[in-house]
């Protein structure tokens, strides 16, 4: 701790506060931004315990990765991908001199509490919204407000200050996900609002590519230059002068944005990493520095930025053709996303993340055999209300992403896709067979008349999904570690029907109850029937065993 915190307003740069878990031995520990960079080849990766933290961070670090090592400057795509797969190959981390002329340029916006410019805050808002949000409001896991309790129980009548190292993380976690909808009123020029639009991830899963080592991962985590946003195309119709705007992280730039301007769009990977968010937050540090005792939360623009394509998100093509980011889910298990992170033609418009188009074939062998993909993701709805979050990793991915190309996908990932839709269109049968089932058997107790009846499936639907999906993602990893998805319709019917049978076993017993069962039972015993495609083994790939992920 330095002798006189005034001169050191919390400084990220030396400063622990980013959790890691180290190569040799696992230990956790945390550690400064500084030794972040300078050890990541020897720290296995980050340990963040709140996943859009984590997710927003990974875009800083790749960023700054970016600068350090050069590859947000490449001429063209070929001479960015020998630079990187020298990098990977030679396994040295970050030059040293490279990561400390970086951070002592912009070292007076590196620190969290600093008078004058503090790491990814706005100061004006000191005198622009004298009213404060509350340090809950800060931490998502909190309740604020009359919001429902989350994790912990806590009243805006007693703020909990937190330590500066874990402001930090939430800071990043909001300036990403935060809410839209009512906030703080900010006034700006004598115009005051109380409003802002939505974080750019909010409600959003986003996956990262996940090396042997953290060094690794950033190097990983860097988008191709043919994914970065160009400055001739940024920005909307009429706003004169937004292509000149160079790309920079915030903590580059000279100036503040005009609050009541048009934001500008992103005009590179810098930008595209770091720029996107739509909140101005202020926090309010403790007398000694080390603690955050309060925050603002406002505004950051009165108009929403252009639409950027993140090159971490999956994204689905909604009815009217449009792109949309995958959502997050927290009774969706990661490995049901599988096919749509590595297939390149999904035959339904959808697009996979961009950062994995810019691995295949492009790294070095070691590190393509060991890449695996990190999934975080935040269950919230469009504007205030957060359901949970979760993280999750899937095996290596050498296998199912060696494709020929966009017309030929690998026929194991294609097997993968098979087996996704096999257990999820399972899973719905199942679901409308025991509704049938319910009111079929109860139909004689409730008020039939029209209007009246009961919509709802009972309770059989939900015990069967909670025994269901477990089941299910067992089977799928069989079929993927052996190399089959040949029944795959056949396997994930069976398990329906065994579900149904045992979901409904208890009602069997009466006459009324074994009618009901087995009049809607034969809507599971069809997927039986269904067609079985001939195997599809691809040749000289390795079988892939490892099934580390965490359960969503």
């Amino acid at each position: 701790m330095p002798a006189d915190p005034q001169d050191d307003h919390f400084d990220l740069r030396t400063r622990p506060w980013l959790p890691v878990r180290t190569r040799e031995g696992g230990a956790a520990s945390s550690v400064s931004l500084r030794e972040l960079l300078l050890n990541a080849h020897r720290i296995d990766g980050l340990t963040v315990g709140l996943p859009p933290a984590a997710s927003g961070l990974m875009r800083v670090l790749c960023a700054m990765a970016a600068r350090i090592t050069g590859l947000h400057t490449a001429s063209n795509t070929a001479d960015w991908q020998d630079l990187r797969y020298d990098m990977l190959e030679a396994e040295q981390g970050f030059h040293p001199a490279s990561v400390d002329d970086y951070l002592s340029e912009h070292g007076s916006r590196m620190r969290l509490h600093d008078p004058v410019r503090p790491f990814l805050q706005d100061p004006r808002l000191a005198d622009e919204s004298p009213n404060h949000s509350g340090v809950n409001k800060l931490v998502m896991a909190r309740p604020a407000g009359s919001n429902q309790v989350f994790f912990g129980h806590f009243t805006d009548a007693d703020q909990v200050a937190i330590p500066s190292a874990e402001a930090a993380l939430h800071l990043i976690a909001q300036l990403y996900y935060g809410p839209s909808g009512q906030c703080t009123p900010r006034t700006v020029s004598g115009k005051r609002f109380g409003n802002t639009f939505a974080g750019p991830l909010r409600r959003a899963m986003s996956y990262h590519p996940q090396g042997r080592s953290l060094f690794e991962t950033l190097l990983l985590g860097i988008p191709a230059p043919s994914t970065w946003p160009q400055p001739s195309t940024a920005g909307t119709a009429g706003t004169a002068g937004r292509s000149a705007v160079m790309d920079a992280c915030p903590w580059e730039r000279e100036e503040l944005p005009n609050p009541l301007a048009s934001p500008s769009g992103a005009v590179g990977p810098l930008s595209a990493l770091t720029e996107q968010y739509r909140h101005a937050i202020l926090l309010h540090p403790g007398p000694d520095g080390e603690s955050v005792v309060d925050a603002t939360i406002t505004w950051a623009f009165r108009e929403n930025r252009p639409p950027h394509t993140d090159p971490y998100l999956i994204w689905d093509e909604g009815k009217d053709g449009t792109l949309r980011p995958r959502d997050a889910e927290a009774e969706r298990s990661l490995w049901r996303d599988l096919d749509a992170l590595v297939l390149l033609n999904r035959g339904d418009g959808g697009k996979r993340p961009l950062v994995l188009d810019g691995l295949v074939g492009q790294i070095p062998e070691p590190a393509f055999h060991t890449l695996r993909v990190c999934a975080y993701g935040f269950d919230q709805d469009g504007q205030t209300r957060d359901r949970t979050y979760f993280s999750a990793f899937t095996p290596p991915l050498f296998a199912l992403l060696e494709a020929s190309d966009e017309s030929a996908d690998n026929k194991l990932a294609l097997g993968v896709k098979e087996g996704r839709e096999a257990a999820e269109k399972a899973a719905q049968r199942l679901v409308f067979a025991l509704r049938v089932a319910w009111r079929s058997y109860t139909t004689p107790f409730t008020d039939d008349k029209p209007g009246k009846r009961d919509k709802g499936g009972g309770p059989w639907p939900d015990a069967a999904l909670a025994a269901y999906w477990p089941a299910a993602e067992e089977l799928f990893w069989d079929s993927l570690d052996s190399r089959d998805f040949t029944h795959a319709m056949r396997s994930f019917g069976r398990l329906a029907l065994r579900i149904y049978d045992e979901v409904t076993r208890p009602v069997a017993g009466t006459p009324r109850g074994a009618k009901a069962r087995e009049g809607a039972r034969g809507l599971v015993r069809g997927l039986l029937d269904q067609g079985v495609r001939q195997p599809r083994r691809p040749a000289g790939t390795t079988r892939a065993t490892d099934k580390e992920r965490t359960s969503a």
